[in-house]
């Protein structure tokens, strides 16, 4: 039975709602951002190419953000200064990134080698959260990483240049796969620019989703994105927000982003394991 509105089975729309419930779900239980969940949906359930599974993450998290980047700008909880400064640096090089990836993205050698990159990426970002989780545990260590915010933050010129140099880093990384939003911006805002953390939550999510909108925009041009299923994982993932939110609130922290690792890790293992097919 086909939804010819859609050009979709049944099957396939139930299976795109499920999938973007679960990371839904997912997001609003611990807070990690959509990209490092959906790439490995995209790519093992759905079967998509690298390229279109970038350009479609890349949609689908612009959506996502949409309603808190402006519920964060109502409540003043976006450093302007330190994002435009970050994005100054990140937007063209997510633009150069996303052209240069989607002028090849046709040859098979390419896309072989972009999946084992992103495999990198989404393992580093496992080290990341559990050196996040490592960190919340030891007093010394933000002791440390205030000293060196204040450090940054008392050189005017250092600070814009880090920015800058962050941005072009964490753009070229979300330019080429459509990971790092919060898994790799929140940690540089805190640990380099010592930001307060609902600060650091607002700018985060304002610089992803200028950088996701602007790498969509790159694959979307190319023809590499999905944008049926962008929207049906999206519209999925607004009632497993809501009830993975709900759920947040009656399990330990430590407990949730241990849940989240795991369920990266084994994405993260499937997908090596699958990179050659």
């Amino acid at each position: 039975m086909y939804i010819e509105l859609l050009d979709l089975t049944l099957l396939d729309l139930i299976i795109r709602l499920a999938l973007g419930l679960v990371i839904g779900f997912c997001i609003g239980l611990t807070g990690v951002g959509g990209g490092v969940l959906v790439l490995p949906a995209l790519t093992l359930v759905l079967g998509m190419d690298p390229v279109k599974a970038v350009g479609t993450t890349s949609f689908y998290a612009f959506l996502t953000k949409i309603s808190a980047t402006f519920h964060h700008a109502k409540l003043k909880t976006i450093d302007w200064g330190t994002s435009f400064r970050f994005l100054a640096g990140a937007v063209p090089a997510a633009i150069l990134v996303s052209l240069w990836i989607s002028s090849k993205g046709a040859s098979e050698s390419f896309q072989n080698g972009l999946k084992n990159f992103i495999v990198g990426v989404v393992f580093f970002s496992v080290v990341m959260m559990i050196l996040n989780m490592v960190k919340q545990s030891r007093t010394t260590l933000e002791t440390e990483e205030r000293t060196l915010a204040d450090r940054i933050n008392g050189h005017a010129l250092a600070r814009t240049g880090l920015c800058l140099l962050m941005g072009v880093i964490i753009g070229a990384l979300i330019g080429a796969t459509s990971i790092g939003g919060g898994v790799l911006i929140v940690p540089i805002l805190i640990i380099l620019f010592n930001l307060p953390a609902s600060r650091t939550v607002g700018s985060s999510i304002f610089i992803a989703v200028v950088l996701t909108l602007a790498t969509s925009l790159i694959y979307g041009k190319g023809g590499e994105v999905d944008n049926v299923t962008a929207i049906i994982m999206a519209v999925g993932s607004l009632s497993g927000v809501y009830y993975g939110s709900k759920l947040s609130t009656r399990m330990p922290d430590r407990l949730l982003q241990f849940i989240v690792v795991v369920l990266i890790l084994i994405a993260a293992i499937l997908m090596l394991l699958n990179r050659g097919h």
